[in-house]
C-alpha cells in the first residue's frame, strides 16, 4: 500500500468528458491535451478526470494520461473521485 492509497485525492481541477457530447478520437486528445496543459501552467499538482465507464473514452484517455509529459502518475478514480469512470492524476511538478 503506497501514500497515495491512504491520503485523500483532493483535486485541483477537474474535467467531464460527459459535458463535450459525442466525441471522435481526436477530439478526445485534443481536449485532453489542453486541459492537461493548462492544468500544469496553472501550476495544479492534482486533477480529476471524468470519463465515464465506457469502452470509447475511457482506454483513450488512460493510453494519452500513460504518454503524456504532463503526468507524473495516474490512477482510477477513489471512492468519493468516480472510481472506475474517472482518473486521478498527479501532474509533474517540473520538466
Amino acid at each position: 500500500m503506497s501514500i497515495y492509497d491512504i491520503v485523500e485525492f483532493i483535486p485541483d481541477d477537474s474535467f467531464d468528458f460527459h459535458e463535450r457530447g459525442p466525441l471522435t478520437p481526436y477530439d478526445v486528445e485534443l481536449l485532453l491535451n489542453e486541459f492537461l496543459q493548462d492544468s500544469y501552467i496553472a501550476k495544479h499538482n492534482r486533477v480529476l478526470v471524468i470519463t465515464g465507464k465506457g469502452h470509447k473514452v475511457r482506454p483513450q484517455v488512460a493510453k494519452l494520461l500513460k504518454n503524456s509529459k504532463y503526468v507524473e502518475h495516474f490512477k482510477p478514480g477513489g471512492y468519493f473521485n468516480g472510481q472506475g469512470g474517472a482518473f486521478e492524476v498527479h501532474l509533474n511538478s517540473k520538466m
